[in-house]
Protein backbone atom coordinates (compact mmCIF):
# COMPACT_ATOMS: atom_id res chain seq x y z
CA UNK A 1 0.00 0.00 0.00
CA UNK A 2 1.01 3.41 -0.85
CA UNK A 3 0.56 6.64 1.85
CA UNK A 4 -1.32 9.29 0.50
CA UNK A 5 -2.24 13.17 1.41
CA UNK A 6 -5.26 14.17 -0.22
CA UNK A 7 -6.49 17.63 -0.52
CA UNK A 8 -10.25 18.15 -0.58
CA UNK A 9 -11.93 21.62 -0.84
CA UNK A 10 -15.54 21.45 0.06
CA UNK A 11 -17.89 23.95 -1.17
CA UNK A 12 -21.61 24.96 -0.76
CA UNK A 13 -21.99 23.47 2.69
CA UNK A 14 -25.04 24.84 4.76
CA UNK A 15 -23.87 24.52 8.23
CA UNK A 16 -25.44 24.21 11.15
CA UNK A 17 -23.24 25.28 14.50
CA UNK A 18 -25.14 24.15 17.62
CA UNK A 19 -25.56 27.18 19.37
CA UNK A 20 -27.02 29.05 15.94
CA UNK A 21 -31.21 28.39 14.89
CA UNK A 22 -29.27 29.31 10.91
CA UNK A 23 -27.51 27.74 9.01
CA UNK A 24 -24.59 29.40 7.05
CA UNK A 25 -22.93 28.68 3.61
CA UNK A 26 -19.27 27.45 4.26
CA UNK A 27 -16.43 25.92 2.45
CA UNK A 28 -13.47 23.91 3.95
CA UNK A 29 -9.96 22.72 3.18
CA UNK A 30 -9.49 19.27 4.72
CA UNK A 31 -6.19 16.53 4.33
CA UNK A 32 -7.10 12.93 4.58
CA UNK A 33 -3.94 10.82 5.16
CA UNK A 34 -4.50 7.15 3.94
CA UNK A 35 -3.10 4.52 2.19
CA UNK A 36 -4.34 2.90 -0.91
CA UNK A 37 -2.92 0.96 -4.08
CA UNK A 38 -3.45 3.99 -5.92
CA UNK A 39 -3.97 7.92 -6.49
CA UNK A 40 -7.27 6.99 -8.03
CA UNK A 41 -8.37 4.76 -4.81
CA UNK A 42 -7.01 7.31 -2.64
CA UNK A 43 -8.98 10.25 -4.17
CA UNK A 44 -12.24 7.80 -3.78
CA UNK A 45 -11.90 6.72 -0.28
CA UNK A 46 -10.55 10.29 0.97
CA UNK A 47 -13.85 11.69 -0.24
CA UNK A 48 -15.77 8.71 1.37
CA UNK A 49 -14.14 9.52 5.01
CA UNK A 50 -15.62 13.37 4.62
CA UNK A 51 -19.12 12.03 3.74
CA UNK A 52 -18.82 9.55 6.16
CA UNK A 53 -17.39 12.29 9.03
CA UNK A 54 -18.95 13.94 11.93
CA UNK A 55 -19.46 16.71 9.55
CA UNK A 56 -22.18 15.05 7.88
CA UNK A 57 -24.76 16.09 10.73
CA UNK A 58 -24.17 19.67 10.53
CA UNK A 59 -25.34 20.15 6.56
CA UNK A 60 -28.31 21.18 5.97
CA UNK A 61 -28.19 21.21 2.43
CA UNK A 62 -31.45 20.29 0.61
CA UNK A 63 -31.42 18.11 -2.25
CA UNK A 64 -31.68 20.35 -5.01
CA UNK A 65 -28.40 22.26 -3.70
CA UNK A 66 -26.06 19.44 -2.87
CA UNK A 67 -22.47 20.33 -0.85
CA UNK A 68 -19.56 19.36 -3.34
CA UNK A 69 -16.25 18.33 -2.80
CA UNK A 70 -13.33 18.86 -4.98
CA UNK A 71 -9.98 16.76 -4.89
CA UNK A 72 -7.65 19.89 -4.87
CA UNK A 73 -4.15 17.40 -4.96
CA UNK A 74 -2.95 14.08 -4.11
CA UNK A 75 0.49 13.58 -3.25
CA UNK A 76 2.25 10.47 -2.58
CA UNK A 77 4.18 10.07 0.63
CA UNK A 78 7.00 8.46 2.27
CA UNK A 79 5.94 8.75 5.45
CA UNK A 80 3.36 10.01 7.66
CA UNK A 81 4.10 14.32 8.27
CA UNK A 82 4.57 14.57 12.18
CA UNK A 83 2.16 16.83 14.29
CA UNK A 84 -1.00 15.52 11.88
CA UNK A 85 -3.79 13.66 12.84
CA UNK A 86 -4.76 10.64 10.95
CA UNK A 87 -7.29 10.26 8.69
CA UNK A 88 -8.29 13.77 8.49
CA UNK A 89 -6.14 16.13 9.59
CA UNK A 90 -7.85 19.77 10.56
CA UNK A 91 -11.23 20.92 8.91
CA UNK A 92 -10.37 24.50 8.18
CA UNK A 93 -13.59 26.96 7.35
CA UNK A 94 -14.36 29.76 5.46
CA UNK A 95 -18.01 31.92 4.80
CA UNK A 96 -18.26 31.30 1.24
CA UNK A 97 -20.74 33.69 0.34
CA UNK A 98 -19.75 34.39 -3.25
CA UNK A 99 -19.94 30.74 -4.48
CA UNK A 100 -17.38 31.67 -7.32
CA UNK A 101 -16.05 28.11 -6.88
CA UNK A 102 -19.55 26.77 -8.86
CA UNK A 103 -17.59 27.40 -12.26
CA UNK A 104 -14.96 24.21 -10.69
CA UNK A 105 -15.56 20.34 -11.32
CA UNK A 106 -16.98 19.07 -8.25
CA UNK A 107 -18.24 15.78 -6.58
CA UNK A 108 -21.41 15.88 -4.96
CA UNK A 109 -21.71 14.83 -1.21
CA UNK A 110 -24.00 12.50 -1.17
CA UNK A 111 -23.86 9.63 -3.67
Amino acid sequence: MIKFAVRIHGVNFLIQEPEDKRSKLMGFYVNALLEADSSEQAKIEAVEMVRTSRIKTTVTNSPADPPQMIVDEITELEDWPEGRSRPLSGFVFYDDPQGGWRKEQSTPMSS
